[in-house]
C-alpha cells in the first residue's frame, strides 16, 4: 500500500475533530436552554395556570424538537463534507507510484519509418467511453499490454487490464495495493479518475495484461 501523506491526515483529523466538538456543543447548549426554560417558567411563572403552563411547555418543546432535527441535518451535512474530504484523500493519497519499468532502452529502436519495440508476449488494447483512468487514458488512445508470467511481477502502480467477475467486463486500473490471503496473491485498483478503489480483489489468473505502453 502507498504512504499516506501524514501532513493531509493530520489537516483531516483535525477538520473532523472540530465539526465534532461543534456538533456537540451546540447540541449541548440547546438541550440545556430547552431545560432551564422549563424550570424558569415553573418558577417563576406562577401566574400561568395549569393549562397555559402546559401549553407553554409543549411549545418548548416543539421548539426543542425542531432544533434537534436541525442538528442532526446539519451533522448529515457536516458527514457529507467529512466523507467527500475522505474521498479526496484516498484519490490523492493512493495513487503515489508510476508504472514499473519493464523495457530497457536497448528494446526500442527508432527509424525513419518505424520504431521497434522488443517485447514478448505483448498485444493491442483499445478503450472504451469509460473516463475512470481519464486523463492518462481515453477512448482514443491506443495501448500495448504484456502478459505478467508470475504474481510477483506486477507493482503497485502498475496498470493492469483484468477481467472483473463482479462488474463482468474488462477492466484497466492502477495497482494500489499487493498482498497474500487464504485464497492467495491478490491486488487492489483503482480508477486514477475515481474517487474510490474498485470494491473487489484481483486474483492473478484474471489478470490479462500490465500495460507497457500508450499511443496517443
Amino acid at each position: 500500500m502507498s504512504k499516506k501523506n501524514p501532513d493531509i491526515l493530520y489537516i483531516l483529523a483535525s477538520i473532523i475533530i472540530i465539526l465534532i466538538l461543534s456538533v456537540i456543543l451546540v447540541y449541548v447548549i440547546s438541550f440545556l436552554n430547552g431545560c432551564l426554560t422549563s424550570e424558569y417558567r415553573k418558577e417563576v411563572r406562577r401566574d400561568l395556570s395549569e393549562d397555559e403552563f402546559i401549553q407553554e411547555l409543549v411549545k418548548d418543546n416543539i421548539d426543542l424538537k425542531n432544533r434537534t432535527e436541525w442538528l442532526e441535518s446539519s451533522i448529515a451535512e457536516k458527514e457529507l463534507v467529512i466523507g467527500r474530504l475522505a474521498s479526496r484523500l484516498n484519490m490523492s493519497s493512493s495513487i503515489k507510484a508510476g508504472p514499473f519499468a519493464r523495457i530497457d532502452r536497448e528494446d526500442i529502436r527508432v527509424y525513419d519509418n518505424r520504431v521497434v519495440i522488443n517485447v514478448n508476449k505483448a498485444f493491442p488494447v483499445y478503450f472504451s467511453e469509460s473516463k475512470s483512468m481519464y486523463p492518462f487514458i481515453n477512448q482514443n488512445v491506443y495501448a500495448i499490454e504484456m502478459k505478467a508470467e508470475k504474481p510477483d511481477e506486477l507493482k503497485i502502480g502498475d496498470i493492469i487490464g483484468f477481467e472483473s467477475k463482479l462488474f463482468n467486463t474488462s477492466i484497466v486500473h492502477r495497482i494500489i495495493e499487493t498482498g497474500f490471503d487464504e485464497e492467495g496473491w491478490f491486488a487492489l485498483t483503482k480508477g486514477d479518475a475515481n474517487p474510490a478503489p474498485d470494491p473487489d480483489k484481483v486474483r492473478f489468473e484474471s489478470v490479462k495484461g500490465v500495460l507497457i505502453g500508450l499511443i496517443y
